[in-house]
């Protein structure tokens, strides 16, 4: 209980910042079910899904996404915006490409 109410002031406080940067109007919804679908479900009618990677800077590369957020991006029903939660990692991570074979 105490979690969820950490993790919800946490949300609200970040919601709120974003909508004072953006000056924006923003709300909050809570939903039930799965995570990938509700997400999906709240979309619908939006111009634009925000979505922020975990910051895992381990899994850079083709699987940096989980599924959750794999199957938004998949199936949103409109435009998905993908951000870090803090600083891109440098343009140096990225990995060599493929060798090319003939």
């Amino acid at each position: 209980d105490r979690l969820e109410t950490l993790g919800g002031t946490s949300a609200t406080a970040l919601l709120d910042a974003a909508a004072e940067r953006l000056g924006r109007s923003c709300s909050c919804e809570e939903r039930s079910g799965r995570v990938e679908r509700e997400v999906v479900a709240a979309a619908a009618g939006a111009g634009l899904l925000v979505l922020a990677r975990d910051g895992d800077r381990s899994r850079l590369g083709p699987r940096s996404l989980g599924p959750a957020v794999r199957f938004a991006v998949d199936h949103a029903p409109c435009p998905v915006l993908l951000v870090w939660p803090e600083p891109a990692p440098d343009l140096g991570t990225i990995p060599p490409p493929p060798p090319h074979h003939p």
